[in-house]
């Protein structure tokens, strides 16, 4: 199995290489979703015929090693083990595709590894500090707080009762494979983790960053479009947090005019 060894701690990451001869795009998929969600994703299989696409689980996640501790999350030591895949991969610079978790990620590496990606793309996050207020932020908290008597199980029951609706296959067994210790770690970290970047001003990668028109992180990743001088807001009607990774006629444009202008 491929696998990237994090040289600062030692944790590994898996990931997976479609291969051709395109320029590499680093894909990330979101919280508790392993690599596969994101092969399945529909902008990835649309943009898979010209580029090549690297997926990798996060640290936690997937076949990638769970730490317990929540200091392992920590937004640099993730950062590292998507630089370790592009080291792995012999990969020098990628364009950087995230979605949800995966976008936080992206914000991370454009603050401390922007030398390694030609340009981020980032569906449904935002850089900064989590609003405790946010009743999404609240709804996970209490949900993965249910794992540590009912694991993964207890988390989905949590979910389905939030949003009054239960979680379907692939998904639900994909959250079920979960270590509840290793995502409830990961959750916590990112909680009091803060901005991701004193100063968004200073970067000089091509972004674009998309959203659900209506969430409530609308806001913050709008603010973070217009403080990246080369960054691209895209608003998405239609959608929610959950569909906006899916959407492919409003976006694939936009990112593949953004990979063809940060090509080398």
């Amino acid at each position: 199995m491929p696998y990237a060894v994090n040289p600062d701690d030692g944790v590994r990451s898996y990931f997976e290489d479609w291969g051709g001869d395109g320029p590499p795009v680093l894909v990330y998929s979101g919280l508790a979703d392993p690599l596969e969600q994101a092969q399945q994703n529909p902008l990835v299989n649309a943009l898979a015929p010209d580029y090549r696409m690297i997926f990798a689980d996060h640290r936690g996640h997937g076949r990638s090693d769970k730490p317990h501790d929540a200091g392992a999350y920590a937004m640099a030591a993730r950062v590292s083990d998507a630089v370790a895949v592009l080291d792995e991969a012999g990969v020098q610079q990628a364009h950087f595709l995230g979605f949800s978790w995966g976008a936080r990620l992206g914000f991370g590496v454009g603050e401390h590894a922007a030398d390694r990606v030609l340009s981020l793309v980032l569906c449904g996050n935002q850089p900064y500090q989590w609003d405790q207020d946010w009743h999404f932020v609240q709804m996970l908290s209490a949900a993965f707080d249910s794992t540590q008597g009912g694991g993964m199980q207890g988390f989905l029951d949590k979910l389905a009762s939030s949003f009054g609706e239960l979680v379907e296959e692939p998904v639900r067994g994909w959250i079920l494979a979960n270590d509840a210790a290793a995502i409830r770690a990961a959750w916590h970290s990112a909680m009091s983790e803060g901005a991701v970047s004193a100063d968004l001003a200073k970067w000089q990668l091509p972004c674009l960053i998309y959203m659900a028109a209506g969430e409530e992180m609308y806001d913050s990743a709008a603010r973070a479009a217009g403080e990246i001088p080369k960054a691209r807001f895209l608003t998405l009607q239609g959608h929610n947090h959950l569909s906006a990774p899916d959407e492919v006629d409003q976006v694939l444009p936009a990112v593949r005019e953004l990979f063809r202008d940060a090509s080398p």
